[in-house]
């Protein structure tokens, strides 16, 4: 279980979430994004592999926030009633500008996109 006391809300009011999915482009993403400010993390996932997707460690999700991006690093993510708790490593953290607990707050809507699709986008691929 993550420490929320220790969660970092990063000044997010509240984050609107959005699950896109193009054949055509081979990719799926949720976005959050909040209503407050222009911040927005995307975990963007391709939706099949190459084997040079593979050899470059790129077979995997991505996160994306104000133009930097990082594959993995999402150590635990838990959704609550209405707030996306997550524990990022200290990489990810760092190359998205971001604490490594951090505690955004979701609409309704919001939460039940996250349980549908969190699960498959953050998983790990199997060696």
């Amino acid at each position: 279980m993550l420490d929320r006391a220790h969660a970092d809300r990063a000044v997010w009011l509240v984050a609107r979430v959005a699950y896109l999915r193009d054949e055509e482009l081979n990719t799926e993403v949720l976005v959050l994004e909040d209503e407050g400010s222009i911040d927005r993390i995307e975990i963007q996932r391709a939706l099949t592999f190459d084997s040079q997707d593979v050899a470059q460690g790129m077979d995997t999700y991505c996160l994306v926030r104000g133009g930097a991006a990082h594959y993995g690093g999402i150590v635990r993510w838990v959704v609550h009633s209405n707030e996306l708790a997550l524990e990022l490593d200290d990489a990810v953290a760092s190359t998205l500008d971001l604490p490594i607990a951090l505690s955004i707050p979701i609409d309704d809507p919001g939460a039940e996109l996250l349980r549908q699709h969190l699960s498959r986008l953050c998983r790990v691929p199997r060696s």
